[in-house]
């Protein structure tokens, strides 16, 4: 009996106990929340704080001289720290400026740096190739020591970005193994104990899944003298950490935790907003949730990050939807209430006064009902209606971007070739003319006529052409198969020996170039326009396409060396 008696009171603790952690997390909770909100109310005047912040570093700028470059570019960099999770666009443009003063200033160091801000920028907006591209064109060795963590930081970010919006499992996991080993080199690079450092560790035991030692490093990171950012970041993963133990109170807390920071940092590309919002939404706290999502809605569309758009746009109408179900179960509640009120009517007339204002409250909820459907409907639509804009400009951005690389391959490659080129021709005639010179002035006439006859127009015109070959096979190696592959195959063109080019794949080569005019192409190759003429039609005669479109087909088929 002494025994149960015992056990009975050890069981009787714990479940105290228990009720008393749910009711003191969720007590927390609410006054974060709440704290929360009365931040974003606000949210306009740390707003006006940051702008008042860029307006001191412009007027700064505008103040310097024009040859200040080195003062011009710091200003420019601080400009771009301040913009970059503030409003995208504006980032990008100092994120310019700084590379164009570092290229004239033609400093290495601040070159890589420029380029370390543009990646930053990239990946915060989604655009993770040109990202990639950015740091591509860093050369590690020009990169400054205090930067060398922020360059393979941003490496294992874009590619841990990648990872997470890949669909194709093979993907993610190469990007993840690649943001590994960019963190790892992260860590090595860093200060033991900085907040870099400190933080790195945290994440990467995070995501091998070892919550606790994250936990425990991230707690102690919370006791050091944090910036906003600093905070909301580390914040943000304890978030994560506690989502993925489904430990949602703990959760909601540090989501909630990082918003605020973000909000007093005036950074519009918070994520923190976007997963508190869906977890709040999870736990049924619809008008907390509504808010956060309307909030993280307009700072995704003020900052310009399209990924963030989509994600809002993932929630948006799943909240809007369950408020929509909840004013309808209202509805319906409401109406038997008047079934009801209406029934009791008939036993006691004296109640008609109350069936009146239930009826009243009724046709308000139904206002309200039409209202909320009206509203969804049009939000619906207006998503719809940017996901489709969105996916238009991302095609037209890509197939730009591939045109501007060939045409800069193309450029790079004959600008080498005609300066190579016109060195020699100058050399050669420099030398021709030295030689009959000097004849001339000995009076070896008939040696002058010799070394005059010597040079042959018509073989230099030739070696000229045949280098002219070369090169745009080097730049386009698969092009004779491609032509061929337009040409039907009883007429398809087979080279002599020692072969390049033919003159009809030499015409269409300059025409893949971007020379069309045939007078233009008669003058660089010798022909006669009649001449071009008719082995343009000879050959569009032979093609497997229409007449019209095989200029055009020629240039979509025919692909650049990468």
């Amino acid at each position: 009996m002494k025994t149960f008696f015992v056990i009975f009171s050890q069981l009787s603790f714990i479940a105290l106990l228990n009720f008393y952690t749910i009711n003191v997390a969720q007590a927390q909770n609410n006054s974060i929340i709440k704290e929360l909100q009365q931040t974003l109310d606000s949210s306009h005047f740390y707003d006006q704080n940051k702008r008042k912040t860029l307006k001191i570093l412009k007027d700064r700028l505008e103040q310097l001289s024009s040859d200040n470059l080195a003062a011009k570019f710091n200003l420019n960099n601080q400009l771009f720290d301040q913009y970059k999770v503030f409003k995208s666009d504006s980032a990008y443009y100092y994120g310019l400026k700084a590379k164009d003063i570092a290229f004239k200033l033609n400093d290495s160091l601040l070159i890589s740096k420029a380029y370390l801000n543009m990646s930053d920028i990239a990946i915060s907006v989604g655009m993770y190739k040109e990202a990639l591209d950015f740091l591509q064109r860093i050369n590690v060795d020009y990169v400054r020591d205090i930067d060398k963590p922020i360059y393979y930081g941003l490496y294992g970010r874009c590619y841990s970005d990648m990872a997470e919006y890949s669909g194709l499992p093979d993907f993610s996991r190469k990007y993840n193994e690649h943001a590994r080993y960019y963190r790892e080199e992260t860590v090595n690079l860093t200060e033991k104990g900085t907040f870099f450092n400190v933080f790195m560790v945290a994440y990467n035991d995070f995501s091998d899944g070892e919550f606790n030692s994250a936990i425990k490093n991230l707690k102690l990171l919370l006791t050091k003298d944090l910036d906003l950012g600093e905070r909301a970041l580390t914040n943000y993963i304890l978030g994560e950490i506690y989502q993925r133990q489904h430990l949602d109170d703990l959760a909601e807390y540090h989501y909630a935790q990082a918003a605020i920071s973000d909000v007093k940092n005036s950074t519009k590309e918070s994520l923190a907003i976007i997963k508190l919002s869906e977890l709040l939404f999870l736990n049924k706290k619809l008008e907390p949730a509504s808010s956060l999502i309307q909030k993280a809605y307009q700072d995704a569309k003020f900052y310009g990050a399209q990924q963030r758009k989509l994600q809002v746009g993932a929630v948006l109408p799943l909240i809007e939807d369950e408020i929509v179900k909840n004013i309808e179960m209202e509805r319906k509640r409401l109406y038997w209430q008047y079934i009801g009120v209406v029934v009791f009517l008939v036993i006691m007339i004296l109640f008609s006064s109350i069936i009146f204002i239930q009826y009243k409250k009724l046709q308000k909820a139904r206002g309200s009902i039409s209202k909320a459907h009206t509203k969804l409907k049009e939000t619906h639509a207006q998503l719809l209606i940017v996901n489709k804009q969105l996916k238009k400009r991302n095609l037209e951005i890509e197939k730009v971007n591939y045109r501007l690389s060939e045409a800069n391959k193309i450029k790079e490659e004959y600008l080498g070739f005609f300066f190579t080129e016109y060195d020699n021709i100058f050399e050669k005639f420099n030398d021709l003319t030295s030689d009959i010179e000097k004849s001339l002035e000995l009076e070896e006439y008939k040696k002058a006529s010799y070394q005059l006859s010597r040079y042959d127009l018509k073989k230099e015109k030739e070696k000229l052409l045949q280098n002219f070959d070369t090169a745009f096979i080097e730049l386009f190696p698969n092009y004779i198969t491609e032509f061929n592959s337009l040409i039907k195959p009883e007429n398809q063109i087979q080279l002599k020996e020692g072969q390049t080019l033919n003159k009809e794949l030499r015409i269409f080569a300059l025409i893949r170039l971007g020379v069309k005019h045939n007078d233009k192409i008669a003058q660089i190759l010798g022909y006669s326009v009649n001449s071009i003429y008719a082995y343009k039609s000879k050959i569009r005669n032979m093609s497997i396409v229409k007449n019209e479109d095989f200029d055009q087909k020629l240039i979509d088929n025919t692909t650049i060396k990468v």
